[in-house]
């Protein structure tokens, strides 16, 4: 009986002395040739924004973050060092949940080359597709840094003077262009002999961009066949949907036709169409949280909404996802409508594509397309839209 008592109590002692699952993960880099004091943002991926979540200085090529994620999900991530002068404007991507340890390393300032270890199975399926490129991938972030650089010096010269450096650069624009073709190449190779899965699905939609935007691009069968050999199933992902409408192009509006239409839903999740706002004209802005020029135009909309309230109808048509969306929303206040169709790039955004936001539609009030552009500047809605309501 004694030694009954005695083996429960060490058998409570033992549940007692075991470590506790950790709520946070950590992320520890090892760089060299970096300056210290260089500073290190940490992002969230949240649908096709990135959050900054933490920031930390290198010091003696090392930084340290530890996170305790808002969900039992797993972050994706990246680093970015966007001020730094000898690092290229991109990033390291990785991914983490709690409880891991994952270790960053890199021998020089490229970034977006430097080797991740640890922590969820996906840093080593994107770290695999680093490997295949690497070469091409550090001339690529090399030549990206020498655009920084003149890009830097053009902006001291006077604009005759700027000629020079701006044919260096679309040199090295054009070398960069090229060297993303051979990486495509690569990446295409390895997916035919992988699985489906989540980085793939990214593949995916970046070769299925390069269809759409790049001239004369060699691989658009490849990626339309790799696209095709999806399940039903698959096709269903929203980066695979995002990819069919790039390489499969919907109708797309044209000026002096009628607008294009579709089921979009409030913040309260009522169905609206753009029908609805006939009898005035209509402004359609296409919009997401992580576009600086689309939240710079927020202001100057909320006046012309005001101002032309008997004239004119805005409707805002976010691409983000929904949870982006509503705290976007929360942030920067519409008092005009804020609408989704909760599709991102592959509803009715693609069929009013022009190529990136911000981008505007103006609507007749029997709704006729009047007039498409893209791209804010301030006072240039005021100007545009005066143009037609003061007539």
């Amino acid at each position: 009986m004694k030694a009954l008592k005695l083996l429960g109590l060490t058998l409570i002692l033992g549940a007692c002395a075991s470590p506790q699952p950790k709520d946070y993960y950590e992320i520890v880099g090892e760089v060299k040739n970096v300056e210290d004091s260089t500073i290190i943002n940490l992002f969230r991926q949240e649908g096709k924004v990135g959050i900054t979540i933490a920031t930390d200085t290198i010091i003696g090529g090392k930084f340290h973050f530890k996170i305790k994620p808002d969900s039992l999900a797993k972050d994706e991530l990246s680093l970015g060092c966007f001020r730094s002068k000898q690092i290229p404007t991109m990033g390291t991507k990785l991914w983490a949940s709690a409880g891991d340890y994952v270790k960053v390393t890199g021998e020089n300032p490229l970034i977006h080359t430097w080797e991740v270890k640890g922590g969820a199975s996906e840093n080593a399926i994107w770290q695999a597709y680093l490997n295949d490129s690497r070469e091409l991938w550090d001339e690529y972030q090399r030549n990206s840094v020498l655009q920084k650089e003149l890009s830097t010096q053009a902006r001291s010269l006077p604009r005759e003077e700027r000629g020079a450096l701006r044919l260096k650069y679309d040199s090295l624009e054009n070398i960069n262009n090229k060297l993303m073709i051979q990486v495509d190449a690569n990446e295409i190779q390895r997916m035919k002999k992988t699985e489906v899965d989540a980085i793939w699905m990214n593949k995916l939609r970046g070769l299925a961009q390069s269809v759409k935007y790049t001239k004369d691009y060699p691989y658009k069968e490849e990626a339309i066949a790799l696209y095709n050999n999806l399940t039903e199933e698959q096709k269903q992902d929203r980066l695979a949907q995002e990819a069919y409408t790039m390489l499969f192009p919907p109708q797309h509006v044209e000026v002096g036709k009628e607008m294009a239409e579709t089921d979009l839903f409030d913040l309260q999740g009522n169905k609206h169409h753009l029908a609805e706002l006939k009898g005035k004209y209509i402004l359609i802005d296409f919009w997401s949280s992580g576009c600086g020029p689309c939240i710079m135009a927020i202001p100057e909309m909320g006046e012309l909404a005001s101002t032309y309230k008997d004239k004119l109808n805005i409707v805002s048509i976010s691409t983000d996802n929904k949870n982006v969306w509503e705290r976007a929303s929360k942030e920067h206040p519409m008092t005009w409508n804020n609408w989704n169709d909760l599709k991102g790039n592959a509803g009715i955004y693609a069929q009013y594509d022009q190529g990136g936001i911000p981008n505007y539609t103006l609507i007749s009030p029997e709704g006729i397309v009047l007039e498409q552009w893209m791209g804010y500047g301030k006072g240039s809605l005021k100007k545009k839209i005066g143009e037609y309501l003061k007539k």
